[in-house]
Order: structure tokens, then C-alpha cells, then sequence
């Protein structure tokens, strides 16, 4: 005889494995591009609120210099602007990992920081969606910052979502 439910759920297992082993999809509606900047602008102005005075963090912090010469990224090949991105989103998910260790100096900033993670987690999935291998982790050609502020940390972050991370997903798009 067999296990009563076992064969319905086999089959249901069946048909998403093929579902689960694809890769993401590109993403190319640039209303979600459009939903993280939102996101990254109400973040950022919540910083700003809850940093009247000073917030300077327990430790400096290491980030990408989100500084975009147009000109220059255009002509950049996809590997290198892939890699910038992918760069970018490590050094960022590292600074988060490093601040949250100081859990009751990052009280404050909980939710925001879990924002910000959330969106890099995504940005991982859209790079793979659009191909885009992951960049090695001693990649030194790339230009970083020491950050020492909430304030400056998510000016680095909305710099890098509307900037390299906008102008890769947009680029991606067109091909």
C-alpha cells in the first residue's frame, strides 16, 4: 500500500524542482529599480531625522567610493561594471555585519540597517539574474571610503543604488 500523502506531495516535489534549480530571471521593469530608490530615499531621510546631533559609529567602516564618471563607465566593459556593483554590495553587507556586532550602539538604526540588507540581497539576485559573475574579493582597483557616520554610510548607500547599481541594471536591460 503506501503512505497516504506521500505520493501527492512527491509529485507536487516534482514539479518544482525544475523551479528551483533555474536562475532568477533578469530584471528589467524598471518600476522595481524605481521601488528600491523609494526605498533607499526614505531610508536615508529617516537617518537624517534620527541624526540630529551626532551618529557616528562604534568603528569606521570600509565602503566603495560611489563616485560614477559617466563617461568612463560607459566605456568600461560589462565584466568591470559587474564587478563594481558586486564590490559594492560586499563592502556594504560587510559594514552591516560589522555594525550589527555593536548591538546596542546600532539600536537605533535597526530597521534601517534591515532595509538596506534586505536590498543587497536583491541586488545579488539581479546581478545573477542578468549574468553577472561575482567579482573576486581582493579586487584593490577599486577606490573605497572609511566611514565614521550613519549619515555618510547611507549617503554611500542611496549613492550606490541610484548610480552604479541603476546605471548597470538599466545597461543590462538594453542588450
Amino acid at each position: 500500500m503506501g503512505i497516504p500523502g506521500l505520493t501527492p506531495l512527491l509529485l507536487m516535489l516534482g514539479f518544482l524542482a525544475p523551479v528551483l534549480l533555474t536562475t532568477p530571471e533578469p530584471m528589467c521593469d524598471q518600476r522595481v529599480m524605481n521601488k528600491y530608490i523609494q526605498d533607499v530615499s526614505k531610508a536615508e531621510s529617516e537617518i537624517v531625522e534620527l541624526c540630529r546631533t551626532s551618529c557616528n559609529l562604534p568603528e569606521p567602516v570600509m565602503v566603495l567610493d560611489t563616485g560614477v564618471n559617466i563617461r568612463s563607465w560607459r566605456k568600461m566593459n560589462r565584466t568591470r561594471q559587474a564587478s563594481e556593483v558586486w564590490r559594492g554590495q560586499t563592502l556594504l553587507s560587510r559594514a552591516i555585519s560589522q555594525l550589527q556586532r555593536h548591538h546596542s550602539a546600532m539600536q537605533p538604526f535597526v530597521r534601517q540597517l534591515e532595509v538596506m540588507e534586505s536590498c543587497l540581497r536583491s541586488i545579488r539576485n539581479i546581478l545573477r539574474g542578468h549574468g553577472a559573475q561575482e567579482a573576486p574579493q581582493d579586487d584593490v582597483s577599486t577606490r573605497t571610503l572609511s566611514v565614521q557616520t550613519m549619515k555618510k554610510l547611507f549617503s554611500v548607500y542611496s549613492s550606490f543604488i541610484r548610480g552604479k547599481v541603476s546605471l548597470y541594471i538599466t545597461e543590462a536591460c538594453a542588450r
